[in-house]
């Protein structure tokens, strides 16, 4: 029961995290897409895939494989600060190399960025240290710089820093340069978290080995192989996709991608908790434990994620003319990107026990998920351009997500998907439905009006849940959380 508090306040904690940046990118993205065109847009998401598939080369999986390695020297009475500084002088020293590398490859990658490759060279490093120090924050259970980085500081400098650089004529290159600014920015709000967590004095007087150093590659390689993969999941797409259309088509497929993100995000609500709990209890054997956790919050994010998914289908031709003419067009392929966004994000946390329990395993579905998905929006692109790179994502996230369960119950013997999910979907129906006829009634009128019908839909989706989806452990744990809260409250009250 305390992992499961834990893990609900982490997605508590991390809901304000997440209401600033999705606020703040939406203001970022209209402005973006009005302001600078989809053509800009467009080299901002291909230079955006390529510097944060270099940066999980840099990260080495230590995003995860981090969390198993300190839960292990602290099991065992050892000191994690020194493995802790450890992985930073490893990922950030790679990081800085792969830089290196790339200030030759941006010029013919994408050429009007060879004015700023200092900016860009900054920009992979910012993201490994970021990384992993979050990582190391989240082992303490502290969320609160998670929230501060990701849900104020970088979306919102990206967005002030994309105005300012607009205001001062920069429109070709100022999209780009207000996310590497982002990025440093973030990366700078964590480095005083990790401080602040840790304590600089701890810190310094870790005392790092060479010897060590060298042997976290061994351990963390295959985390590492499938943390890139999952990256590369989500960016190889638009890449393959410029391949074969204009660049302004691309920045259609990068604004789709950025509203996707918004259902997608509540796994990352509940990531911050699980991944340290999941790592604990696989230090202590306790598979029945990994598999309770499994199972409720595959079912809570699939719950959530349906909710969000089913009015931004229906009404995502009016959402997208917000970013500007001819965002509309993406309305086909938003709806299947979020179908692909929910069989991913629902079960995407068996991943996590995987990689545990057997570390080769999940490389192995990725890379041949990765290998569906490459040939099929290839394939796809060619023939039907922007539709046809979303079904190309489609079909690679449904081969991963079959793979990931049948390998999760053949090697763990942990079943998530169970019948207690087909009550959601018939509510996800009746919540179809009702947003149906408030379209119809609507007569092509929008605004108000939709937002109120949403608000009805959705209020009506959580009564229908709360009375006939919820299971018994459901109803339990959220009594025992509520009590647990309500108690506190209460002695805060009395003091």
């Amino acid at each position: 029961m305390g992992d499961i508090r834990d893990i609900i306040r982490g997605a508590l904690s991390s809901l304000f995290g997440f209401g600033g940046r999705l606020f703040a990118r939406a203001i970022l993205m209209i402005f973006a897409g009005h302001w600078y065109g989809m053509s800009v847009v467009g080299g901002l998401g291909q230079v955006a895939a390529i510097t944060e598939i270099a940066a999980t080369f840099g990260v080495l999986g230590l995003k995860r494989s981090l969390l198993d390695m300190l839960s292990y020297r602290a099991e065992r009475g050892q000191s994690i600060e020194q493995r802790l500084v450890e992985a930073i002088i490893l990922s950030v020293g790679l990081g800085l190399i792969l830089s290196v590398i790339m200030i030759f490859a941006w010029p013919f990658i994408e050429p009007q960025t060879a004015r700023i490759l200092p900016l860009l060279f900054l920009g992979i490093p910012a993201i490994v240290l970021t990384e992993v120090a979050l990582s190391a924050i989240k082992f303490k259970r502290v969320i609160k710089w998670d929230v501060l980085s990701r849900g104020i500081t970088e979306p919102w400098s990206f967005l002030i820093l994309a105005v300012i650089f607009y205001k001062i004529g920069l429109t070709q290159t100022g999209l780009v340069m207000a996310y590497c600014g982002s990025l440093i920015i973030s990366a700078l709000t964590v480095g005083i978290g990790l401080c602040s967590v840790y304590g600089v004095r701890s810190l310094l007087s870790a005392r790092p080995k060479l010897a060590n150093i060298l042997k976290i590659p061994k351990q963390s390689l295959p985390v590492g192989l499938t943390d890139l993969g999952v990256m590369m999941l989500r960016r190889v797409d638009i890449l393959v996709l410029g391949v074969f259309v204009p660049q302004n088509v691309t920045g259609i497929y990068y604004i789709l991608q950025q509203l996707a993100t918004i259902p997608q995000r509540v796994n990352n609500l509940f990531e911050p908790m699980v991944s340290p709990v999941i790592a604990r209890l696989h230090n202590q054997y306790k598979k029945e434990g990994i598999r309770a956790n499994l199972v409720s919050i595959c079912r809570w994010i699939f719950i959530i994620q349906l909710a969000l998914s089913i009015p931004m289908v229906l009404f995502g031709d009016f959402i997208l003319s917000w970013f500007g003419p001819g965002f509309s067009a993406g309305i086909v392929s938003l709806a299947i990107i979020l179908l692909a966004e929910l069989i991913d994000g629902s079960f995407i946390t068996t991943e996590t026990a995987l990689l545990y329990a057997q570390p080769k395993l999940p490389q192995w579905i990725l890379f041949i998920g990765l290998v569906v998905e490459v040939i099929m929006i290839a394939l796809c692109s060619h023939l039907w351009g922007l539709e046809g790179a979303a079904i190309g994502f489609l079909l690679g996230i449904i081969t991963i997500t079959l793979g990931r369960l049948l390998m999760l119950k053949r090697k763990m013997g942990i079943m998530v998907l169970t019948p207690d999910y087909f009550s959601t979907v018939i509510i996800g129906a009746v919540m179809t439905a009702v947003l149906i006829v408030a379209r119809v009634l609507a007569q092509g009128h929008h605004g108000l009006w939709m937002v109120f019908a949403i608000f009805i839909a959705l209020t009506l989706y959580v009564y229908l849940t709360r009375a006939f989806s919820l299971t018994k452990t459901d109803k339990i744990i959220w009594r025992a959380f509520t009590h647990k809260k309500s108690k506190r409250s209460h002695r805060r009250e009395s003091r």
